[in-house]
């Protein structure tokens, strides 16, 4: 199955590491550092506009990419029902 997270772009259920409320962690030296690093590899993805709600982190193949969207955690996490 697949999971809309906005701006017309889908992600593959399976491929779901975590979901995270980006008010809880933008504060954490662990999601700034996961943030630059997925940046510096061309692998984060931002669909939010500036309303920075919650932050997916997915592996496919070993490769681990991280995408930033303006739906909230409870919508994504009912989609992904």
């Amino acid at each position: 199955m697949y999971l809309h997270i906005g701006k017309d772009y889908i992600i593959k259920n399976k491929d779901i590491v975590a979901i995270f409320n980006i008010d809880y962690v933008k504060n954490t030296k662990e999601y700034k550092s996961m943030i630059e690093k997925l940046k510096a590899e061309g692998n984060l993805k931002n669909f939010a506009d500036n309303q920075e709600k919650t932050f997916i982190l997915t592996e496919n193949e070993s490769v681990v990419k991280g995408y930033i969207t303006n739906i909230g955690t409870t919508t994504i996490g009912k989609r992904k029902m």
